[in-house]
């Protein structure tokens, strides 16, 4: 990504308008997160009974399968078991309604409207891959990688039913977005590139076969771009959104790769889907929009929801610096006005597009690159090979919860992050805020007074109780 930065522009200035993938997948697919999203995935982080139910789901239970509990369903199960499982609480499927859903829709919808194609990879979706069911009906979490076939999807949006891909993954840190630690490993005795590390169904090498996201994106790429070129239309959609998740990262969870090695994988996917674009035709007219849903609390010294992001194209002034301020719905006004979509609401309306385009293309391709990450640190430690220290921070790492995104407590699995890369040599940096995020706490008590303020209240009115009871309160 810092190639494509240099190449195709840096935004310095830009904001998620997001708290965390709750609310941020809301904000990045409609411009605005509702008041139900907005107050109830706090209760889940808190761990206050709720569940991850903010991608087209009302109440969904957890279901992910745990040796230490029981299954949700009579084992053995077939796909179709646990796909008919989730339905239940797919509102639309149900005849009811979508709480976390805006008035005003979601981005896809805005497209459809307007007359437009959109395709959908992995966002509001859910999955079943095999090796899904494999673990479900040994009742055992599953293990990385899993590079097999997805067996099913289910669409959470009538909207979504005929326009999603049916073999791309969901959210999953076993899924690879490109890469295994095996196929790098390959692909470095190989001496060769990112495509000889590239998971897929005709692999460079043994180690490469299998399923990754964007190889999954690109089985359906090259039938548009193939149906093209022998003149059958243009048949790639109008809108593409595509989840690569592996930047999430599983912490310090043994058997997993190390943060490193996930954020590296991550990062060659966005190259690579860059690259497979401006080999195509349709690198002539495409624009490639890459925003993270949140920033999750991260250490930042300008403010914690400042993120990367990236508008790529080949008509991006070369290397421009764009200072404006921008945030996620600059990015969705962007991406209306590219389509000649109308706005969904009075926020993306008012929102400033980012001025990043010329007139003149430059259609040379980009190339990915093979990322460079330590042999040594690809794989996290077993917990019983670790020292002291790095047990302490895997013990924190299995109280978080990686199943949903975002669900970790994000101040503890920065500090995770941050030990596995710098360990104890330098403290964490502290998370910077603007002026308007200290204006808003203006006469709130800090967590710990407020606390100390409530438990003396309390005793009052118990010693108060006590008096009137003509009790002795004692001591």
């Amino acid at each position: 990504q810092r190639a494509l930065a240099l190449r195709f522009g840096l935004l310095d200035r830009f904001f998620v308008n997001a708290e965390a993938s709750p609310d941020g997948h809301n904000w990045s697919t409609a411009a605005f997160s509702s008041d139900y999203v907005d107050k109830t995935f706090r209760w889940s982080y808190s761990r206050r009974g709720r569940t991850y139910d903010f991608e087209g789901f009302n109440r969904l239970p957890s279901h992910a399968p745990s040796a230490t509990e029981p299954p949700i369903l009579p084992l053995p199960v077939t796909a179709q078991d646990i796909a008919d499982y989730l339905k239940r609480y797919i509102p639309y499927l149900q005849g009811a309604r979508d709480v976390a859903e805006p008035e005003s829709l979601y981005l896809w919808d805005a497209v459809l409207e307007a007359g437009l194609t959109s395709r959908n990879y992995g966002e509001f979706i859910a999955t079943i891959s095999a090796a899904d069911l494999e673990a479900f009906n040994a009742n055992r979490s599953k293990p990385y990688p899993d590079t097999s076939v997805n067996l099913l999807s289910l669409a959470t949006k009538r909207s979504l039913e005929q326009n999603h891909s049916p073999i791309f993954r969901n959210y999953d840190l076993a899924t690879p977005d490109a890469m295994t630690v095996d196929s790098y490993r390959a692909a470095l005795a190989a001496g060769g590139g990112p495509e000889v590390a590239l998971v897929g169904p005709e692999p460079a090498t043994e180690a490469a076969r299998g399923w990754s996201r964007f190889s999954m994106w690109r089985e359906e790429f090259r039938s548009f771009v193939a149906d093209r070129e022998a003149g059958k239309g243009d048949l790639m959609p109008n809108l593409s959104i595509v989840r690569f998740s592996s930047d999430h990262t599983s912490g310090l969870s043994p058997h997993a790769p190390t943060p490193q090695f996930m954020v590296a994988e991550n990062d060659l996917a966005v190259g690579l889907l860059v690259q497979e674009l401006s080999h195509s035709p349709y690198w002539s007219d495409t624009a490639v929009v890459v925003v993270e849903d949140d920033a999750q609390n991260g250490p930042d010294h300008v403010d914690g929801h400042r993120s990367p992001a990236l508008v790529i194209s080949a008509y991006n002034r070369p290397g421009a610096l764009i200072h404006e301020f921008h945030n996620t719905v600059s990015a969705i006004r962007t991406i209306e006005l590219l389509l000649g979509v109308e706005p969904m609401n009075v926020l993306d309306a008012a929102a400033v597009p980012i001025d990043i385009f010329q007139s003149e293309p430059d259609l040379s391709p980009f190339e990915a690159i093979l990322p460079t990450i330590s042999v040594d640190n690809l794989m996290n430690p077993d917990r019983r090979q670790a020292d002291a220290r790095t047990r302490y921070w895997i013990d924190r790492t299995a109280e978080q919860n990686l199943v949903h995104a975002d669900m970790a407590d994000p101040e503890v699995l920065n500090q995770i992050l941050w030990f596995s890369v710098r360990g104890d040599q330098q403290e964490l940096p502290q998370v910077a805020s603007l002026p308007a995020f200290s204006a808003m706490r203006y006469g709130m008590l800090p967590e710990d007074e407020e606390n100390e303020r409530d438990a003396v209240r309390e005793v009052r009115m118990l010693l108060a109780r006590l008096t009137e009871l003509e009790l002795d309160p004692g001591p």
